[in-house]
């Protein structure tokens, strides 16, 4: 140690802070900082590597900032949500030691910063942590596959802390029963689910959307008028289906709703309603009340193509823009007013027709959380 190192340490730096400061100093510090400080000493692996730090860890982050994910036939690319997306420092190719050459990662969900992906429709199941690279492949449930409609969901139940894995076989036709099998990280299991499978309509989309503890689907595709549409929905903590009118409100002229593209923005459902000059997201602003459905954000067309067909809202940035997907490979960003900012056309270079994207927040939790 130098004498002019030496002589800062004891006027200035004491060597050893409080414990509790060098948590809150950890805690603002990036995962790839953090998981490289492990090697620091065998305090600080043991102080990182406990969930308690973790769970911490993640709250802060959530409110700093997101990330999106997105995967296409050859690479899974990740980009900052605040970052322009034309800025080369921002995306990153991930590294997905699981991933096989020639099949899609179809991401099924994001929570807590875990995200569940999937080789198969009905098999390869896999929790992964995209900011550590820890993963963890879940045994198959033991769902055949004869060419029916697949429903899958990823989600947190914060009743009982524990994470839940939905995959349902809904059968299209008669002579063939549907199948429901539920995965619990705590019970380390899955579960079969004897009830809700009656339920006849379509999900062209089979990854549900999360929001107040319910995974979420459309039943039926765009039509008009609305009668007879809903939302299907998994309770996650009872593992029950119900369902979910939708609401019957005046739209205005010449509107109609996509609920194809279901969503979750600011933990709010919303669906888009497209108008003959714009279109409207709406959202639950009261989850479970059918009244309290009502605009959040406007998105004006800026070509004819942008019709509100094939938009998948995926978040909304800290300065309330709303990042979104179109035709599954372009991305574009709008402000409140609806004035489109950035549109990039097949932005991960796609070697594919589509691409799968979710939004998730950098953390250290781990895959195998609720095994201990």
């Amino acid at each position: 140690m130098s004498t002019k190192y030496k002589r800062l340490c004891h006027r200035d730096f004491p060597l050893h802070l409080p414990e509790n400061v060098v948590v809150e100093i950890l805690l603002r510090l990036p995962v790839k900082s953090l998981v490289r400080f492990r090697c620091v000493s065998k305090r600080w692996n043991s102080l990182i590597s406990d969930p308690r730090f973790a769970k911490s860890q993640f709250m802060r982050a959530s409110e700093r900032s997101q990330r999106l994910l997105i995967s296409s036939r050859s690479k899974i690319r990740s980009l900052d949500c605040e970052a322009p997306f034309e800025d080369s420092s921002t995306p990153s190719v991930l590294a997905v030691p699981f991933q096989k050459r020639g099949r899609y990662v179809s991401i099924i969900g994001s929570c807590n910063g875990l995200v569940c992906v999937a080789l198969y429709s009905h098999r390869d199941f896999y929790i992964w942590n995209p900011s550590t690279g820890n993963y963890r492949k879940l045994p198959d449930p033991g769902i055949s596959l004869r060419a029916r409609k697949y429903r899958h969901g990823f989600g947190y139940d914060p009743s009982t802390d524990d994470y839940k894995l939905l995959v349902a076989n809904f059968r299209m036709h008669p002579s063939r029963e549907s199948e429901a099998k539920v995965f619990s990280f705590k019970r380390n299991s899955w579960k079969r689910i004897l009830r809700g499978l009656d339920d006849t309509g379509m999900a062209d989309d089979s990854a549900g959307i999360l929001c107040n503890g319910s995974l979420h689907w459309h039943l039926l595709a765009c039509r008009e008028p609305l009668s007879g549409q809903k939302i299907g929905g998994f309770d996650l903590a009872e593992e029950k289906f119900h369902e979910m009118p939708m609401p019957s409100g005046d739209y205005g002229p010449r509107g109609y709703v996509c609920i194809e593209t279901l969503s979750n923005l600011g933990e709010r459902l919303c669906f888009i309603v497209s108008m003959s000059t714009h279109m409207e997201i709406w959202g639950m602003m009261e989850y479970g009340v059918i009244e309290s459905w009502a605009p959040m954000h406007r998105v004006d067309y800026f070509r004819e193509e942008l019709a509100g067909k094939d938009l998948n809202p995926l978040c909304l940035s800290r300065g309330g823009q709303l990042v979104a997907m179109k035709h599954g490979i372009d991305l574009m960003r709008s402000n409140p007013d609806g004035e489109i900012l950035e549109y990039v056309e097949d932005f991960s270079d796609c070697d594919s027709r589509v691409c799968y994207a979710t939004v998730f927040v950098e953390s250290l939790l781990s895959p195998y959380l609720c095994l201990n």
